[in-house]
Parts: C-alpha cells; structure tokens; sequence
C-alpha cells in the first residue's frame, strides 16, 4: 500500500519534472493550474476508487462511450459493407488476412472510429457544448 502511493508520486514527480525539462520557458508555468490539475487527479482517483457511487458513475460514462463508439461498427458495416468485421473478411480473403492483419484492422476498424470520433467532436464544438465542458 505505501510502495503504490510511493510509486504513484514518484510517477507524477516525474511528469512533471519532464514537463518543466521539455518546457522552453520556465518561468512562466503556472504552478496553482499545475497544482488544480494534480488536485483533480487525486480528486478523481479517490472518487472512483475509494466510493461505490463514483464508481458506478464512472461505469455509466464507461458504458454510455462504449455504446457512441459502438455506432462506428454500424458505419463502417454501412461503408464497407461485409468487409467491416474480420470474421468476413476472412472468408472473403483467407490467405491475406496473416499477412495484412493490422492492415485490415487499421483500415476497416481504427480508422472509421478515428473519423467518427472527430466528426462527432466537431459537431459539439459547433453547438457549443464542448466549451462548457
């Protein structure tokens, strides 16, 4: 228990020390919005980890993000029409599908989240909600 808290602050002193490595001007970082933001990290870890209501709000989002981004399967199954799942695409290609595995991932899965995720993104910035957030 002590080693984890001691590794987790070990771990963020040296994020923060590589940020200040990395920065090109040191002397204007603002140390009380470095501070809130590390304050919210340790805010929210011991909301999820340490109440059962954090954590089953945090599922909620979980499940609710996991059912957006599930809507990219339909569109892809929409675009690409059989070649959308792996298990077709094999049928379809069975002596490509070693050789150009993550090919076909990238292409017909990765990519068509990607494009929905942005798109999805910038239609909440145009109505607006993505500032209040």
């Amino acid at each position: 228990m002590i080693g984890d808290i001691f590794f987790a602050i070990l771990g963020l002193t040296a994020l923060v020390s590589i940020a200040i490595l990395f920065s090109n001007n040191r002397s204007r970082i603002d140390w009380r919005l470095v501070a809130t933001g590390l304050g919210l990290q340790v805010f929210f870890a011991l909301l999820v980890l340490k109440t059962t209501y954090g954590r089953q709000v945090f599922e909620w989002m979980s499940e609710f993000f996991v059912i957006i981004i599930g809507f990219t399967t339909n569109g892809a199954s929409f675009v690409f029409n059989s070649l959308a799942t792996q298990s077709d695409f094999a049928k379809a290609f069975p002596e490509n599908l070693q050789a150009q595995g993550f090919g076909f991932v990238f292409a017909f899965q990765v990519l068509p989240t990607i494009i929905f995720f942005s798109s999805l993104m910038s239609v909440l910035y145009h109505l607006g909600i993505m500032q209040r957030v």
